[in-house]
């Protein structure tokens, strides 16, 4: 005989293993988001933090059924590991590092600009110590995308927090972004339009107002989507903005070989992005969705000789050869991406240029022996 008691406690049963699993998989799909920062994180000051702070006020701006958002700040913290009251030491640090985050936004600096620790610690030690916590997170599991700030404007000399060193601190986190490709947020330029309005008594801790402008910036960068960069017969290029910063596996390219160019050409196989300055007045930045060169433009890398490298590229007008273990002379041809030769000739060991001057611009490959390059005539 069936017993309708056990068929009810099971459907019971089933009921409630089937809404776990919904609930879990619905927690599983919201976006993870740790705000690392100090008091203006966790909220100093306003009579409400756990309502009022900027990342409570973010979590209600992104919502709560596509995000999660995490409040790691701590009052009185310093990025500075020996500035004898530090983040680094803090149980919010831990926590943020175990909150299995898929973005992280870090607001630190105030107060290492307090103007006895900066000329003492922080202009030399500031940077390396910042850097250190970025790669702490990156190299969690799960990756995650990370923004910095600039730091809010701020004045208070009783304790030692004055806004000409506050932009001190600014130069060196813009510098980070720029070295480590991260997406800024400059919360400076923003607020020092509202001076004093969106700041409590002290003249350093955001009011509510201020604290929902925070995350109003915030809001507005973790939304957009990620520009994408092109790639063609050699280039790869930006979407418009006001300057750039280009990367080839995370290292930043150097201003020589075309790194701060909108259009940049490409030599080497790799991973490329771009950082972004998107507005004359301001220093925010977004950094482009990552691109894999695979292949120059569909030749055989397998032809390509590693150890030939030529420069400038791009050129104008003469090309120099650098052939490692090169005999007397060599045989040479540049072709277009047709294939067809454009030019022809022999290098000497001693002479190493070809004068490219009456070529046209574009894309050519440089031929030599059984291996070939690419190279931009401009």
């Amino acid at each position: 005989m069936i017993d309708r008691n056990v068929i009810k406690i099971q459907a019971v049963g089933l009921s409630c293993l089937l809404i776990f699993f919904i609930s879990f998989h619905a927690n599983a799909q919201k976006k993870r988001l740790s705000c690392v920062g100090n008091s203006i994180t966790a909220g100093y000051g306003l009579t409400n933090p756990s309502q009022d702070s900027y990342p409570s006020q973010l979590s209600r701006l992104l919502g709560s059924t596509s995000w999660t958002v995490g409040n790691y700040g701590s009052s009185g913290r310093t990025m500075l590991k020996g500035g004898g009251y530090s983040y680094w030491d803090d149980s919010q640090y831990a926590s943020a590092l175990n909150s299995t985050p898929n973005t992280v936004v870090i607001g630190l600096g105030t107060n290492d600009s307090k103007n006895w620790l900066w000329d003492w610690l922080g202009q030399s030690e500031f940077k390396t110590d910042y850097k250190l916590m970025v790669q702490s997170f990156q190299s969690l599991s799960t990756k995650p995308d990370i923004w910095i700030f600039l730091l809010v404007p701020g004045e208070k000399s009783d304790w030692g927090i004055f806004n000409s060193y506050i932009g001190k601190v600014n130069v060196k986190i813009k510098e980070i972004a720029l070295e480590m490709g991260l997406g800024l947020i400059d919360q400076h330029s923003v607020f020092a339009g509202h001076w004093p309005g969106w700041f409590q008594t002290d003249s350093v801790h955001p009011t509510v107002e201020g604290a929902y402008n925070i995350a109003l910036n915030v809001q507005d960068m973790l939304l957009r989507t990620k520009p994408e960069v092109t790639y063609s017969n050699g280039i790869i290029t930006s979407p418009d903005g006001i300057d750039y910063q280009w990367y080839i596996n995370g290292i930043a390219v150097s201003s020589a070989n075309g790194g701060i160019q909108r259009e940049m050409a490409v030599t080497q196989l790799g991973t490329y992005k771009v950082s972004i300055r998107l507005a004359s007045t301001s220093e925010t930045r977004i950094v482009s969705k990552e691109y894999n060169v695979s292949a120059l433009d569909g030749i055989d890398t397998k032809t390509v000789n590693n150890n030939i490298k030529v420069y400038p590229n791009p050129v104008s007008d003469t090309l120099y050869i650098d052939l490692e273990n090169m005999p007397v002379s060599m045989n040479y041809s540049i072709s277009d991406l047709s294939g067809a030769v454009a030019l022809s000739g022999r290098i000497e060991k001693g002479n190493r240029t070809i004068n490219i001057g009456k070529l046209p611009s574009g894309t050519f490959l440089l031929s030599i022996d059984n291996g070939c390059i690419k190279f931009i005539k401009k």
